[in-house]
């Protein structure tokens, strides 16, 4: 008698297992070897008074952005090509390893493109973040590409744009994630069917925290010529724009040869919470501490409880931030308490001090170990 066969489940592949098939192809390609510069702080005029400093998981928040696009022969570029930048960023996201594609099309050359004298400049974009920097190794491939304008590559291009462009993945990754995919499918058919995109240039950095790399707000460029045709001590950021000379203040714009610009940036907090999935349940609360039902107050100490345990493990926040937002979002609500109590019909009870429903409120909240 044979032994039954036993069939074993195939494993979905990861997005960044995915991405870096994908880029072991390009990196085969005809791609020519760039000059990669990683600028130096002090050849940085900073558009803030503190840019940060190095990155401490759970503390900070990293984006990355795009800051400048050059193509110094404007005229071959959108008679026969348009530009594409591809951006992947890897990074640890809600426990595991995650990666972000986005695509920096002719839809956003022609909202935000610009003719210089010399070429085409593009400038600041984000492309990844706001994201909790959670510890461990960021990983960014930068890579500028041609497509062929009118065929069906330029229409697959626009369609892979406004993927791309249809969620923020400023605000729960876990969302973009999903389309995420998408994106990538759309960049890999691409650079697969005949006078599709084309790469020109690419470059792969890992800044790995464990192995003694510095993760820091930073520039970098990616320049579309021989190392020895680029005087990277000459190299500098002011304006977020790229330049030369002997000193920044003796320095003009780099127009040498075709390049992207882009940054990690640092920020200590979020500004744009209502877009993120727990606030309906903030507004919940709110709804009901505001009522002059007894029964929706202690439903609304109950949802504030369930909100502090998610606003802590939420993969979207920082711990600190979590915390302010807790207490912010807990003083809120102890406030609108007391003022409908105090509008309760036939003169109800008025608050003095802290009544019982405040204090089992912070009860509940003390529980949950900050």
């Amino acid at each position: 008698m044979h032994a039954p066969r036993t069939f074993r489940k195939e494993l979905p592949i990861s997005l960044s297992e995915r991405w870096r098939g994908l880029w072991d192809d390009i990196r085969r390609g005809e791609t020519r070897l760039p000059t990669r510069v990683s600028i130096p702080r002090d050849h940085v005029a900073w558009t803030t008074e503190d840019p940060g400093e190095a990155f401490r998981p759970n503390e900070h928040y990293f984006m990355v952005r795009v800051n400048e696009l050059y193509l110094a022969d404007s005229r071959e570029w959108f008679a026969k090509y348009d530009p594409m930048v591809l951006v992947v960023s890897e990074f640890t996201y809600d426990k595991s390893e995650q990666a972000v594609p986005f695509v920096v099309g002719p839809t956003l050359l022609e909202g935000k493109g610009q003719k210089a004298p010399e070429g085409m400049i593009f400038s600041d974009t984000r492309v990844a973040g706001l994201h909790p920097y959670r510890g461990g190794r960021l990983t960014l491939s930068v890579v500028l590409s041609r497509v062929q304008r009118e065929n069906y590559a330029k229409k697959l291009l626009e369609i892979v744009e406004s993927v791309a462009g249809v969620l923020d993945f400023a605000t729960a990754l876990g969302t973009y994630v999903k389309v995420g995919g998408v994106v990538l499918d759309g960049v890999q058919a691409l650079f697969g069917i005949e006078e599709g995109a084309a790469p020109i240039i690419g470059y792969r950095k890992e800044f790995d925290p464990d192995a003694g790399d510095l993760l820091a707000p930073s520039f970098f460029a990616l320049v579309d010529a021989p190392e020895d045709g680029v005087d990277q001590n000459a190299l500098w950021v002011r304006e977020n724009k790229l330049f030369e000379g002997a000193s920044l203040e003796a320095s003009s714009p780099f127009r040498g040869a075709d390049y992207v610009l882009y940054s990690i940036v640092q920020s200590a907090a979020r500004t744009d919470e209502r877009t993120l999935p727990f606030y309906p349940l903030v507004e919940r609360v709110q709804q009901s501490a505001t009522s002059t039902d007894e029964s929706d107050w202690k439903r609304a100490k109950g949802d504030m409880a369930s909100l502090w345990q998610t606003l802590i493990l939420s993969p979207d926040l920082t711990r600190p931030q979590a915390r302010e937002l807790a207490e912010r979002y807990r003083a809120e609500l102890e406030d609108l308490l007391g003022q409908a109590k105090e509008m309760t019909p036939l003169g109800g009870p008025t608050r003095s001090g802290p009544d019982e429903d405040v204090l089992a409120l912070r009860e509940a909240a003390d529980i949950i170990d900050l």
